[in-house]
C-alpha cells in the first residue's frame, strides 16, 4: 500500500483535471480536423482521439477514487478516550495508533459497543478505548494523521482541528462534526 501525503494527493488531483481538460481540447480539435485531413492524418487524428477517451476514463476513475476527507472523533470519558473514524478502511493509521499508544488500548465492553453503535448512523465508527492518554498527546497523534479531528469533552464542548493542510494546527474552531444520531458524550 502507497501512502500519499495531503500535498501530493493534491497535486494528483490537478494533474488529473488538467488532463481532462487537455482530452476534451484534444476531441474537439479531432474532431473539427477530421473530415478535412486526408487519409493517413485521419489515422493519425482516430488515435489521438482514442487516446484522449482512454485518458478522460483513467481520470474520472481516479477522481472518483479520490480518498474522502479522513476524520476522527475523540471522546474524552473520565480517564478514557473513545477513537471513532468515518473510513473503516483506514486499517494503517489505526495500527499506526496502537502501536504508539500500546498498553493504553483496550477492548470494548459489549455496553460499550451499544453505547457507541449509534455513531454508526452518522458514518462513523468507534474503533479504539485508549486509557490514561493525555488530550495533548491524542490531538498531536490524529492532527498527524487524519484531516479533521474533532475533540469532545466531557462536558460535550468540542474542537475542530483542521489538518488537512498541515500536521500542526495553530488553532481549533468551535464546531461540532455532522452528527445526527449523537446526543452528548455523558
Amino acid at each position: 500500500m502507497v501512502v500519499l501525503q495531503r500535498n501530493e494527493v493534491r497535486r494528483s488531483r490537478i494533474i488529473f483535471f488538467l488532463t481532462l481538460i487537455l482530452s476534451a481540447v484534444t476531441l474537439v480539435g479531432t474532431a473539427i480536423n477530421f473530415s478535412r485531413a486526408s487519409e493517413p492524418a485521419r489515422l493519425f487524428l482516430v488515435l489521438l482521439a482514442l487516446l484522449a477517451i482512454t485518458a478522460v476514463v483513467l481520470c474520472l476513475l481516479q477522481l472518483y477514487a479520490y480518498p474522502k476527507r479522513s476524520q476522527v472523533l475523540l471522546f474524552q470519558n473520565e480517564e478514557a478516550i473513545v477513537v471513532a473514524t468515518n473510513a473503516l478502511h483506514e486499517g494503517f493509521k489505526l495500527r499506526f495508533l496502537r502501536d504508539i499508544l500500546g498498553e493504553q488500548v483496550t477492548a470494548f465492553s459489549d455496553e460499550d459497543r451499544l453505547r457507541w453503535k449509534t455513531l454508526e448512523a452518522d458514518g462513523f465508527y468507534a474503533t479504539l478505548h485508549v486509557h490514561n492518554v493525555r488530550k495533548v498527546i491524542m490531538l498531536r497523534l490524529c492532527t498527524m494523521i487524519f484531516d479533521d479531528v474533532f475533540f469532545a469533552d466531557r462536558n460535550n464542548r468540542w474542537e475542530h482541528h483542521d489538518s488537512s493542510s498541515t500536521a500542526e494546527p495553530s488553532f481549533s474552531k468551535r464546531e461540532m462534526p455532522p452528527l445526527t444520531s449523537w446526543k452528548s458524550s455523558t
